[in-house]
């Protein structure tokens, strides 16, 4: 593992976090406009799943080139690149769609074009950090990291939901692009470390690159079973992430003020869940928390589907997003910790399409779903099976002695 030069690696990293927030911000805003846009126009599990497989189809058929790309080209510029080609084109199609054609379809376009833009973004981000940082450092900058993150989600989804009831979609756009360009001119200011970057022999061009990832990371046990017990949670995962907005919709009522609050009370839990993880200068145990993380998941959906009050499904909403940085961030850190440089970002792409990539081919099985079985039931059924599933995977790994520090 690298380490950044002493005396700026904290200055970086300033403009790495401000830069990936900045980022953040404009996307999630987006992403809360288009997705409870869509619930409120068509009120339908079909198109919410139209909307999850533009979100995230995209990400799974760039994910695996990106990782190539990462350890052929400069991180910091891959990720400008990715960030310049997302606002460009989301301005676009926006352009489209406010003075041509106010078609549905014009937003999932945006939702793709965006897809494809975190498809290189997110994995070559989190294998930029490491680079950014002293080994020493990795648990409590990831946690902060983690924090500004949920902050940020935190704020969103306010902003999103004041724009689009006063001012219309077409102005989150615009704030995304102000956003966009204030990241970019923060990633231009980090200065690199030297790095040499290792390159496989086998691995000359991006198709065998590609395959010698795929190699590594499930011809190593220990990431083979991580990766096997990530995709099966998030399977289980994908109904509350996908199908809250339908489900608040449905329950509850239609004003943007409840899905607001279905997404800040997530954000806020999260934020929580974030400082947790930048207090420790070390985790330990990593395994464990993640399960535990999956766990306290499943027991918050099996409660936000039975209970009726939206107030007391808010604090379900509350304990989920608590859970979730606490399953991410420990991830990250378990993969920086224990994969070497020149694999990183290749393991890093392949997370990403077994964690939130999955998704969408989950979605084709509960979108449908949710058009004719309430969904209420899909939170109760999926939430007990993942306890379940996370207890069996536990067990699993510490028969293995795998990553049980």
């Amino acid at each position: 593992m690298n380490k950044a030069p002493t005396k700026s690696w904290k200055i970086n990293i300033g403009y790495f976090i401000t830069a990936q927030n900045f980022f953040l911000f404009g996307s999630s805003a987006v992403y809360f406009a288009i997705l409870w846009y869509i619930a409120l126009k068509s009120s339908s599990g079909t198109w919410m799943m139209l909307a999850t497989l533009a979100t995230t189809l995209p990400q799974i058929l760039i994910s695996l080139w990106a990782g190539t790309w990462s350890d052929r080209f400069n991180r910091r510029n891959l990720l400008i690149l990715a960030s310049l080609f997302t606002t460009v084109f989301t301005i676009l199609i926006a352009v489209i769609y406010f003075f041509v054609d106010r078609s549905l379809w014009l937003l999932l376009a945006i939702a793709a074009i965006r897809s494809l833009g975190t498809g290189v973004a997110t994995p070559v981000g989190n294998s930029l950090l490491p680079e950014l940082t002293p080994h020493d450092n990795l648990t409590r900058v990831n946690g902060i990291n983690q924090t500004a993150n949920s902050i940020l989600l935190l704020i969103s989804p306010l902003v999103s939901g004041y724009i689009l009831g006063h001012l219309g979609i077409m102005a989150v756009f615009i704030i995304d692009l102000i956003t966009s360009f204030g990241g970019i001119g923060l990633l231009v200011l980090i200065k690199l470390p030297q790095i040499k970057k290792v390159q496989p022999k086998e691995s000359t061009g991006s198709i065998p690159q590609i395959i010698s990832g795929l190699k590594y990371t499930f011809g190593d046990s220990g990431l083979r079973l991580l990766m096997i017990f990530t995709v099966t949670s998030f399977i289980l995962n994908a109904p509350s992430s996908q199908l809250s907005t339908l489900f608040v919709k449905r329950t509850f009522g239609s004003g943007v003020w409840l899905l607001t609050f279905n997404e800040l009370l997530w954000a806020i839990g999260a934020a929580l869940g974030g400082v947790y993880i930048s207090i420790h200068s070390k985790i330990l145990h990593k395994i464990r928390w993640i399960t535990l993380g999956f766990i306290g998941s499943g027991l918050c959906f099996v409660a936000m589907g039975l209970v009726k009050p939206f107030w007391v499904y808010l604090i379900f909403m509350f304990g989920s997003g608590i859970c979730m940085p606490i399953i991410q961030g420990t991830t990250n850190i378990l993969v920086q910790e224990n994969v070497p440089n020149e694999w990183m970002r290749r393991v890093f792409s392949i997370l990403q399409i077994v964690s939130t990539g999955i998704y969408p081919i989950a979605m084709l099985f509960f979108g449908p779903l949710a058009d004719v079985v309430d969904i209420k039931w899909i939170l109760v059924s999926t939430g007990l099976l993942l306890t379940i599933i996370a207890t069996l995977f536990y067990s699993r790994f510490k028969v293995r002695n795998l990553y049980i520090d």
